[in-house]
């Protein structure tokens, strides 16, 4: 069965409306401030995502793009919105173009949860559990598949914060499909053609798909051929529309916590 993530980011952000509602009533407008760092066309596109869900729960979202920065510069932009108290989230949007040093958001305002002391959780890692929780299942094996900064290693710690037993996968792991054939739930995070195939899942399983890619077309696929896994799943996630509108709606619901401390 198809998990329907547009229809669970609709819920979240029907929720955070009415909270945001009453935060304004006492003058207080959730700000997000958002630094894109080059010309990267899918970021361009995931900040118009951010966009909309803001305007949707009636939060601010603030843009400031800079194709050419240098390092100490983009600091410089973090700690003036860190020092800012009408501002309550601070991202850079990822990926950044390389030879970009590290930089920091100030804890509190960490609503991407990269920052190591971050009192919020990745939202993509809650994405996903919002998609299994929605299932009614409650898998005990889990396997990720990729360990990237952004989407596989938070989400592997996510899990294993709550306790789950997690397998990672990745490019030089021994027997991959081995592995997976083992597991009550599988999450991919790599963004290439075909990474869980039919072959490699047993029945019942549920597929979460993280990692997109582009096809020649231009349109956005996942890990996996929904046709050959619909039948096998229990449950799956499609991209679009799987865990990609409620990673949006988790970063919403981190802003709007922010903003109430």
């Amino acid at each position: 069965m198809k998990i329907d993530g547009k229809a669970i980011a609709e819920d979240m952000l029907r929720s955070l409306a009415l909270q945001v509602e009453e935060l304004k009533n006492r003058g207080v407008t959730p700000t997000l401030a958002v630094v894109m760092i080059g010309d990267n066309p899918a970021n361009l596109a995931y900040i118009k995502q951010k966009q909309k869900a803001a305007e949707r729960i009636g939060a601010r979202l603030i843009l400031n793009h800079e194709s050419r920065i240098m390092n100490h510069e983009i600091q410089q932009i973090i700690d003036s919105y860190n020092k800012d108290p009408k501002i309550h989230g601070v991202i850079v949007q990822r990926p950044v173009p390389e030879g970009i040093g590290e930089y920091h958001v100030t804890s509190e305002k960490d609503v991407d949860g990269f920052e190591s002391h971050s009192p919020f959780d990745v939202p993509v890692a809650m994405a996903v559990w919002k998609c299994i929780e929605s299932t009614g299942q409650k898998p005990k094996k889990f396997v990720v598949i990729g360990r990237g900064e952004t989407a596989g290693a938070p989400i592997a710690r996510y899990l294993e914060n709550k306790q789950c037993a997690t397998s990672i996968i990745h490019s030089k792991t021994p027997g991959p499909q081995e592995i997976m054939k083992h597991a009550d739930c599988i999450i991919s995070c790599v963004g290439k053609e075909r990474v869980v195939i039919p072959e490699a899942i047993t029945p019942g399983v549920i597929v979460i798909g993280v990692g997109i890619w582009r096809d020649t077309e231009g349109k956005l696929r996942g890990d996996y051929n929904e046709e050959e896994i619909e039948n096998i799943a229990s449950y799956y996630t499609p991209t679009p529309g799987g865990v990609g509108p409620v990673n949006v709606a988790c970063l919403m619901q981190n802003l709007v916590a922010a903003s109430t401390k």
